[in-house]
């Protein structure tokens, strides 16, 4: 019966009864409350009452009401509070203890109620330490209490709080300091002090600040208490990577934390100083690729610190440098793409990856860069659509790397080769617009032929080809109509649609229809001009 009114609670607050779903909560609790009557410590029934109790609280904190959520997590804390100290000899009793108090402070650290989260983990630490006095040389116990002690100083680092957060990182510290003094071989005591040196790193890289005039000052002091406490973790990381050269655990560790202090000087845009640890990385990343030649994953991995090292290198203009690390990436994408012991599904996550790169180098005018890795996807994806071309999940794929390798033509000027493309891709697009209108992406599909739409007619534009241009503009305005027919505040399709009457405006002048030109012109600014008061007033509502 219990579990029937729990099962029948949880429904009601999906069906979005909040109250139904108290009162059902409620009866439950009834029987408990009942059966405690007749034996007041049956261990069974208190914790079904902290249960309920806990159970109501959650369904509050996942409808939007942490006060109400915080109340039942109360009275949950106050029922397992009062369970504690008994049954000291038996250890499953004891265990659940501290992973019902450990559960507990997850949900009261889900609402922000910190210091009643730090409660519940302190709870936990009290069973482990009782249970330690009966087992002293019992490394798990040991580590427990550490990792405990490491969820504290979570807790006061993600809300803001240093001082105790780092009070509580140092108590995991030496608690690590002391299980390696016991133990100097072990890997994961030093891995440990490892995590917790780069938690203390990351509560300082973390900043934020009111004050203006003094937020550079302010920042670059805090980056540099970050790369002190990342330092530590290195050194750690170094030597037992040493140790280990073929340990994945220890690359990985090392890589984290020479990524960290990579990024730490990459965030104050002191980007020569973030290469030789990004170089560093890339050594590790080509080791594991030569130790594991057919796992891709090892390949994927090598091939995001390429472009992040490319990426730095364009920040100090060093120009063919950036480029050598774009080039490497591009042929370890095209093994793996053309390897045929690859799965298609892991192939497309593949292509996605090195399009999205494609479009960033595109977007920032890395042009030779960007037509590497979009010319690969985009064989990709003509190759399976090739292969079936009725099939329509093939057909957003082929759409969208048509699209962007028309953008990369039009970008370079070479406005022949992109109507060509654009000729391709407008068939694809109506294929992709019937194949299947009763789809929840279907709105996200029609967006992006309207944007499709635009771009080809102003490409046709370009090449004085005016009855296509002009086609291509009303299919684009005929889209854009109908999703702000459905969404009429939807700021992005206000956006595309003032981008389609500021680009038909300039045809519509050419072709001498002045009038219309000045009338989608107006439209267009007018758009423009009510989006930014709209944005201001957001600010104004914000400050």
């Amino acid at each position: 019966m219990i579990f029937s009114y729990g099962y029948l609670g949880d429904l009601q607050s999906i069906q979005g009864y909040p109250e139904k779903m108290e009162e059902t909560y409620l009866q439950a609790l009834s029987i408990v409350e009942d059966n405690l009557r007749k034996n007041p410590e049956d261990a069974a029934f208190l914790v079904n009452r902290g249960k309920i109790y806990e159970e109501i609280g959650l369904n509050y904190s996942e409808s939007g009401d942490p006060e109400k959520a915080n109340s039942f997590y109360e009275k949950a804390l106050a029922n397992f509070e009062g369970m504690t100290g008994k049954y000291p000899d038996d250890q499953d009793y004891q265990f659940k203890l501290t992973e019902t108090f450990g559960n507990l402070g997850k949900l009261f650290a889900k609402i922000k109620r910190i210091e009643k989260a730090k409660q519940c983990y302190m709870y936990k630490i009290k069973i482990y330490e009782s249970l330690f006095e009966n087992g002293p040389e019992d490394e798990d116990l040991k580590m427990e209490i550490i990792d405990t002690f490491t969820q504290i100083g979570n807790l006061y680092a993600e809300a803001g709080d240093r001082d105790q957060a780092k009070e509580y990182y140092e108590k995991a510290i030496e608690g690590y300091e002391m299980l390696l003094s016991e133990n100097p071989e072990s890997t994961d005591f030093e891995i440990g002090i490892s995590d917790v040196l780069t938690a203390l790193g990351d509560m300082y890289a973390k900043v934020e600040h009111e004050d203006v005039e003094s937020e550079d000052e302010t920042e670059d002091a805090e980056f540099e208490i970050a790369r002190e406490y990342y330092e530590k973790a290195l050194k750690l990381n170094e030597k037992e990577f040493g140790r280990y050269p073929d340990d994945s655990t220890c690359q990985d560790e090392l890589v984290r934390t020479l990524g960290k202090i990579g990024d730490s000087f990459a965030a104050q845009e002191r980007y020569i100083d973030a290469v030789p640890y990004y170089r560093r990385i890339i050594e590790i990343k080509e080791q594991a690729v030569r130790d594991n030649p057919v796992e891709w994953i090892y390949i994927m991995t090598l091939t995001n610190s390429l472009y992040q090292l490319g990426y730095l290198y364009g920040q100090i203009g060093e120009i063919e440098l950036e480029k050598q690390q774009y080039s490497k990436a591009e042929e370890l994408f095209s093994r793996l793409l053309h390897d045929e012991k690859i799965s298609l599904p892991v192939k497309q996550i593949l292509a996605f990856d090195v399009q999205g790169r494609g479009i960033d180098l595109l977007n920032s005018r890395k042009y030779d860069s960007a037509k590497g890795a979009l010319d690969l996807a985009l064989e990709f994806f003509e190759n399976e659509y090739e292969k079936n071309p009725k099939e329509p999940e093939n057909y957003p794929f082929i759409c969208e790397a048509l699209h962007q390798s028309g953008r990369l033509q039009q970008s370079l000027e070479n406005f022949e080769e992109a109507a060509k493309i654009f000729d391709s891709l407008l068939p694809a697009v109506e294929k992709l617009l019937e194949s299947n209108p009763e789809n929840p992406e279907n709105a996200e599909y029609r967006e992006k032929a309207g944007i499709n739409y635009t771009d080809a007619g102003e490409v046709y534009y370009l090449i004085e080809e005016y009855e296509k241009s002009k086609q291509s503009f009303k299919r684009a305005l005929d889209i854009n109509e109908v999703l702000l027919d459905e969404e009429p505040d939807n700021p992005i399709y206000k956006i595309n649609q003032a981008e389609t009457f500021g680009k038909y405006a300039k045809l519509l002048s050419k072709l001498g229809r002045n009038e219309e030109a000045d009338d989608y012109s107006t439209k267009s600014k007018e758009i423009y001009r009510k989006l930014a008061e709209e944005d201001c007033g957001e600010k104004d509502t914000d400050e």
